[in-house]
C-alpha cells in the first residue's frame, strides 16, 4: 500500500516524469495540457461551451409547413381575402405579354411533347 502513496506521489512531483503524467493526464481527460494565464483559460472556458446556435431555449426547432401555407395563400387569393401584391403584378405583365402577342399558348395536348409523340393529326 505504500507503494502506491509513493507512485501517486511522485506524478504530481516537478520532476520530468511528473509534468509529462500530469501533461497525458490532463490531455485524457479534456483540460489544459499545460498551465496558462487568465486571459488564456477565458478563451479556453469560451471554446468548451456548447455553440450559442445549440442552445434550445435560443434556437427555433420548429418549422411551418411552406406548402400547406403557400396553398392557403392562393386560395385565400382566389377567394378574393388575400391580396398577393407580386403575383398580382406577374399576372399582369403576362396579360399584356399576350395582349402584345408576345407569348404563343398552344392548344392543349399540341405542345411540344405532343409534337415529339405524334400529336393529333
Amino acid at each position: 500500500m505504500s507503494k502506491v502513496v509513493n507512485i501517486g506521489r511522485g506524478i504530481r512531483q516537478a520532476t520530468s516524469y511528473g509534468k509529462r503524467m500530469e501533461r497525458l493526464s490532463n490531455r485524457i481527460f479534456g483540460e489544459v495540457v499545460r498551465p496558462t494565464d487568465s486571459r488564456s483559460m477565458k478563451i479556453v472556458r469560451m471554446f468548451s461551451k456548447e455553440p450559442y446556435e445549440q442552445d434550445d431555449w435560443r434556437s427555433v426547432s420548429y418549422f411551418p409547413n411552406q406548402p400547406m401555407f403557400h396553398y392557403l395563400t392562393k386560395l385565400l387569393r382566389m377567394h378574393g381575402i388575400y391580396r398577393d401584391e407580386h403575383q398580382d403584378f406577374r399576372d399582369e405583365q403576362n396579360r399584356l405579354k399576350t395582349i402584345a402577342g408576345k407569348v404563343i399558348r398552344p392548344v392543349i395536348g399540341e405542345g411540344k411533347r405532343a409534337k415529339l409523340r405524334g400529336g393529333k393529326k
